[in-house]
């Protein structure tokens, strides 16, 4: 009896590997789980990692040539999703034994909110100018060629939007009518 638990806990053992991942562009690995930290190398599209530690929106990962450093989490795609249904089958006991200890997972995909405050009228009213912010925001900014570069390395494509027509002032005093 003893035998089989010894047995059974190497296949478990065996099988609980961290997870492999597919980048899904060309990506940067960066020392730390930062937009500004140094990069580390620069992983092309479709490199297999594994996935050590998730943070955040970011993955700490290995590659094939052992290096480790972060990846943000939306450029990796769990790699062989659609391949481990058959691994799963009988005749592959360690396929098997995967798809028994992943049986309760619905999906390996990650989910990204983002949540907007509004600003009430309340809100605007009070609002001052703070020149300090204003200075601290500019030092962010960068310059039409390096938001250019960026898009392009994230494979982001122009689109013209046009501007809202402008309101018209008898709409607008007809609902501030109705509303009081």
């Amino acid at each position: 009896m003893k035998r089989w638990i010894l047995m059974l806990a190497g296949l478990l053992a065996g099988a609980a590997h961290a997870e492999t991942a597919l980048t899904t562009r060309s990506t940067e690995l960066q020392s730390q789980p930062q937009s500004d930290a140094a990069t580390v190398a620069t992983l092309a599209e479709n490199t297999k990692v594994e996935v050590l530690i998730r943070k955040g929106a970011w993955s700490q990962v290995k590659t094939a040539a052992g290096q480790t450093g972060w990846v943000r989490m939306l450029t990796l795609k769990p790699e062989g999703a659609a391949q481990q249904a058959p691994a799963a089958s009988g005749s592959n006991p360690i396929g098997a034994l995967g798809g028994l200890l992943t049986a309760g997972r619905t999906s390996n995909t990650a989910t990204v909110t983002t949540g907007v405050r509004g600003l009430s009228e309340e809100d605007l009213q009070n609002a001052q100018a703070n020149p300090a912010e204003v200075e601290k925001m500019q030092r962010y900014s960068v310059d039409k060629q390096a938001a250019q570069a960026f898009a392009q390395r994230s494979k982001l494509t122009p689109v013209t939007v046009d501007y809202l027509p402008e309101p018209d002032p008898a709409a607008n005093n007809q609902r501030n009518a109705e509303g009081s």
